[in-house]
């Protein structure tokens, strides 16, 4: 699989957590001062370490080596359980961007609503961590021993997508998804941990999300990923068409080499 698809994945394999998983969905009134996602968040990305700062005084630092250098500064503004970022300083990327928020007490996730900048969509998709992972792993696992539930595997699971450990996460999303079957964003999710080496297994966690939600852009993008690895590309640029149709809009520019001879004959 060539280095664009896997950078691609990365911005994908993370995405959708599960709506019932602490989403925060009240209208703040000083959310500079007491909302739950102020402070710091890590996650291991295709190209290394990252990490967030989110301060109290609207301001998000992003540090893409996590190695206490400040490549990017971008201003936020929270409205309930969205998220619209600005760049101001450093990598920036032209325009705001527009996300939602899920978060729980264990990761922080947001998925794109608006944003015509990759660079940014890059760096801020996908499950995102605290530092203490390690002691946050180590909750879950010990609730899991005493007491298993479906949420405590699917929050280790998401703490193992943020820190790069995807087959830990697939053994977790399994245990998940014999509890719950109709939950679309964790087949997605699942489907990212099975890149680059079960494409087909990708096709049928990606479809399955879809017939539980025929407006998962997610689950169309992977898929599509994946059938145009499997040589399927007609069907594969059938998935991007879908999931730009659905809100993906930075694949009509991304794809746009793999799909033209098809995308052209529209």
């Amino acid at each position: 699989m060539n280095t664009k698809i896997i950078v691609l994945v990365s911005l994908t394999i993370g995405l959708l957590p599960a709506y019932n998983q602490g989403t925060q969905k009240n209208n703040l009134k000083d959310v500079q001062t007491d909302h739950p996602m102020i402070g710091k968040w890590v996650r291991m990305g295709y190209s290394g370490p990252a990490g967030l700062h989110f301060q109290k005084n609207g301001l998000v630092e992003g540090d893409f080596g996590n190695d206490g250098s400040i490549d990017v500064v971008a201003s936020y503004k929270l409205n309930g359980d969205t998220i619209k970022l600005t760049d101001r300083e450093g990598q920036m990327c032209q325009g705001s961007g527009l996300y939602k928020i899920h978060q729980t007490d264990y990761y922080l996730a947001f998925d794109l609503i608006e944003d015509n900048c990759g660079g940014r969509i890059n760096t801020t998709m996908g499950f995102w961590t605290k530092p203490d992972f390690e002691d946050l792993i180590a909750i879950l696992g010990k609730e899991i021993s005493n007491s298993p539930t479906p949420e405590s595997y699917l929050n280790r699971a998401r703490i193992y997508m943020a820190i790069g450990m995807p087959k830990q996460a697939k053994e977790d999303f399994d245990n998940y998804i014999v509890d719950d079957t109709l939950n679309a964003s964790v087949y997605v999710n699942r489907a990212g941990t099975r890149f680059p080496d079960d494409m087909e297994g990708v096709v049928s966690d990606c479809s399955k999300a879809i017939s539980i939600d025929p407006n998962n852009k997610n689950a169309y993008f992977l898929r599509g990923l994946a059938r145009y690895v499997l040589g399927k590309k007609e069907q594969g640029c059938e998935d991007f068409n879908k999931a730009i149709a659905l809100g993906f809009s930075v694949l009509r520019i991304a794809e746009q080499e793999k799909c033209s001879s098809f995308w052209n004959e529209e």
